[in-house]
């Protein structure tokens, strides 16, 4: 490369000669901390390997690029990138890990209902809740293969399996998943009317049995993207009793709904912490059929697009702005497959005691962030390197939310949201510490001048 620029630029004497201090050569990666992680699984993360030519102006911003990937492969607490460049040009590289601690097993308690406020607004029943516990292996043979067992008793009775290798291939580019899931109900939502779920509960009898398996196929073309094939089998049964209180329940004149499932899901993610971002982009696409044999007991498409963009408009002030849209077909549905706004994180923030169903949607979610707090303590009285260091980040924030829903069929639910602009705004606080944990905190106030106070906990992966 160096020697066609100066043979060029003797051809061409206005062609500015590049300096060859400009750049450096990668002539060796050191790996510390990683004791149980494979050391391909971390250099796979890498846009450089050992021989490449970087440029010297931009070395800093490519090494912490590379720093968030291997940061959000979620297999590290921290990861921090230190040079050294010798004389001649030679770049070593050294990355310092602290890997998180991979055998989990942690007890679940969590509400039946969607969210805490609905959850409060019916009484706050502890019978509305979910207990079990939660088994992960994040990093089984140290290749970031996962292994998860989930078990639920109480509102919901619940064994979920799953497992994940995320490359089968030399090049380190191809994945492989299954699951299986087995849920029953005696508490089961059997409709809504006026933008609320409306339950139905038996002491004895299940109302609802759920069974699924699946099996999906990831490939990675590039460092930022993903793309997922999956094949899903599933079968529901319900009581007599909610077909009587529903006939639309299964849209089905028998108890139960049987059909496999294809589905196509594309992610582009090129944010600086997925767990909670501050910087970048993120583009989803889901392309999801249901029924794919003509015996199946429903035929319904269902296309949905998202975009996140994260900016930093200075030092400590931050913006986020969401878009996401939602297109299905035919446009009735059977209840238990219609999926409008208000079910897990597709919602207006003042909306959350809502439900508003329909077959096509699209939302618009703005927050304006302000770091009071980003800081990592470390508590030398713990032993555990794991467990000792904690990141703890407080954000304040305004948020203004945006959605529209279309619901042809509105008037059989009595709904008074589908059909017509909605929006909510208010402030909040979030809380982000360690091992993917985020709490918010939020006061908002709908477009029906509808004041609620929100708290909410998540944990992502």
């Amino acid at each position: 490369m160096l020697l066609f620029t100066f043979l060029f630029s003797l051809i061409n004497p206005t062609l500015k000669p590049i300096q060859v201090d400009s750049f450096v050569v990668v002539n060796e990666i050191i790996l510390h901390g990683n004791h149980k992680t494979k050391e391909n699984i971390i250099l796979r993360e890498l846009d450089f390997k050992i021989g490449d030519t970087l440029l010297n102006d931009q070395l800093s911003k490519r090494l912490e690029l590379n720093r968030r990937k291997i940061i959000n492969t979620n297999l590290f607490v921290t990861a921090e990138i230190q040079t050294e460049i010798s004389n001649q040009g030679q770049l070593k590289v050294i990355i310092n890990l602290q890997e998180q601690w991979f055998i989990l097993g942690y007890p679940v308690f969590q509400l039946a209902d969607r969210n805490f406020s609905e959850w409060w607004s019916r009484g706050y029943d502890f019978k509305r809740t979910i207990y079990g516990v939660d088994l992960i292996h994040s990093n089984f043979r140290g290749r970031a293969e996962r292994l998860s067992l989930h078990l639920e008793n109480g509102f919901t009775k619940r064994v979920d399996f799953s497992y994940r290798i995320p490359y089968i291939n030399k090049a380190q580019k191809t994945g492989l998943g299954m699951s299986i899931s087995y849920i029953t109900n005696k508490n089961v939502a059997f409709r809504s009317l006026n933008d609320t779920l409306f339950y139905f509960r038996s002491k004895d009898e299940i109302m609802r049995e759920r069974f699924s398996g699946a099996i999906f196929l990831k490939k990675r073309f590039a460092f930022y993207d993903n793309h997922t094939i999956e094949l899903r089998f599933n079968h529901i049964s319900i009581d007599d009793t909610i077909r009587k209180l529903n006939p639309n329940y299964l849209a089905s004149k028998t108890n139960q709904q049987i059909y496999g499932q294809i589905s196509y899901y594309f992610n582009y993610d090129f944010r600086d912490n997925v767990t909670y971002p501050l910087r970048g982009k993120r583009y989803e696409l889901l392309i999801n059929k249901l029924g794919i044999l003509p015996n199946d007991d429903i035929n319904q498409l269902e296309i949905t697009g998202d975009y996140s963009y994260y900016k930093p408009l200075s030092k400590k002030w931050f913006f986020g702005i969401n878009l996401e849209g939602k297109l299905s077909f035919p446009n009735r549905q059977p209840f238990l497959n219609t999926r409008g706004l208000g079910y897990g994180g597709d919602l207006v923030r003042g909306y959350e005691l809502y439900v508003v169903d329909g077959s096509k949607y699209f939302y618009v979610r703005n927050n304006l962030r302000y770091e009071l707090l980003n800081k990592i303590f470390h508590l030398k009285f713990l032993r555990i390197k794991q467990f000792n260091k904690i990141p703890l980040g407080l954000y304040p924030n305004i948020f203004n939310d945006y959605a529209y829903v279309e619901n042809r069929f509105a008037t059989e639910n009595k709904s008074n949201l589908a059909n017509k602009l909605i929006y909510g705004y208010g402030v909040g606080l979030d809380v982000v510490t360690y091992y993917n944990l985020v709490l918010r905190f939020s006061y908002a106030i709908n477009s029906s001048n509808k004041k609620n106070f929100v708290f909410s906990m998540g944990r992502e992966f």
